[in-house]
């Protein structure tokens, strides 16, 4: 690490006119400087997908004990006696693409269906929440029995225009980004998302288009759409994939949270309705995010470090006379 300083330092110097034209260093400084650029050039294949969803919000439902966040994260639970259509969560979204944001809209998150849930004590509500985390990313947790059905609904809105002109979000699918009792120490963790476990999509805008990121064929990628718990056909569905998937790291033959690298990418729609139910999968746990974006903390785009690079490279080698 101290030779690296020291070789930054040495750079510095020759890119500010420090080092002398005559001198011997210029050479090694040279090749130091293509070297840098070389590493950035190759960042991008290192980096985390630069597009993702980062949610704000600005009023909830809040958890049974009366407060709004638990380990910095906004938790909204909903259990059977809860309203169908109450508002759990609602504020705005935004696409960030490269560092910039794209699109901003208002959105809603309501209560669509909740029937026999599934909570292993009184107190374990947040196995049954919307949560949005503190770096603005945003899991749905639920819990159900064997014949229970549960399903939010996701409004999305012109910004600023009171929840009252509807704007298309490209939404996608994912794993959970953080396991339910990281953010709440009553509820209960996640072990492995099941290939019995079947989320059922449905959106506003007509039949829509479905893609996947899937490198580790971790997706039954062939399923039939069924269809949500009011008779509502669905426009995809969702399920994972049976054991002989990718990335299997423990080698048990259950898709793991922690192993889970996929994306389920919807086409833009204003509204999407999605449900589980009798899937005898109990616990189970849903990320939403942007195309390609598995979670982790996005980093900035590798090739503004690099045009940056280039820049101030180009400055030092005209300064020197190279």
């Amino acid at each position: 690490m101290i030779p690296l300083l020291i070789q930054f330092a040495e750079a510095s110097r020759f890119l500010t006119g420090q080092v002398p034209r005559d001198s011997h260093r210029r050479r090694g400084l040279r090749v130091w400087i293509a070297c840098v650029l070389a590493t950035l050039l190759f960042l991008p294949s290192m980096a985390f997908a630069t597009t993702f969803l980062r949610w704000t919000q600005t009023s909830g439902a809040g958890m049974s004990s009366g407060a709004s966040q638990s380990n910095g994260s906004f938790v909204n639970q909903y259990n059977a006696s809860t309203s169908l259509n109450s508002v759990l969560s609602q504020g705005f979204v935004e696409q960030i693409r490269d560092g910039l944001v794209e699109q901003t809209v208002d959105y809603r998150v309501s209560l669509h269906t909740a029937t026999l849930l599934f909570s292993n004590e009184s107190d374990d509500r947040t196995n049954n929440a919307f949560v949005i985390h503190s770096n603005g990313q945003a899991d749905w947790y639920s819990g159900i029995t064997g014949s229970g059905k549960v399903g939010l609904r996701f409004d999305f809105f012109s910004q600023g225009g009171g929840f009252g002109t509807p704007e298309a979000v490209a939404l996608s699918l994912t794993s959970p980004h953080v396991q339910p009792d990281v953010v709440d120490p009553l509820a209960a963790e996640v072990k492995r998302l099941h290939y019995n476990e079947v989320y059922d999509v449905w959106m506003s805008e007509g039949a829509g288009v479905r893609t996947f990121t899937d490198q580790y064929n971790q997706l039954q990628q062939g399923i039939a759409a069924g269809s949500l718990p009011d008779g509502t056909p669905a426009q995809f569905s969702l399920g994972w994939a049976e054991p002989g998937f990718g990335n299997d790291l423990n080698t048990d033959g259950n898709l793991d949270v922690g192993e889970a690298q996929f994306t389920f990418d919807l086409t833009a729609s204003d509204s999407f309705v999605i449900t589980r139910a009798q899937d005898n999968g109990k616990r189970s746990a849903l990320g939403f995010t942007a195309e390609g974006f598995f979670g982790g903390q996005p980093v900035p785009e590798p090739t503004t470090a690099l045009l940056i690079g280039m820049g101030l490279v180009a400055l030092g080698i005209r300064a020197q006379g190279l």
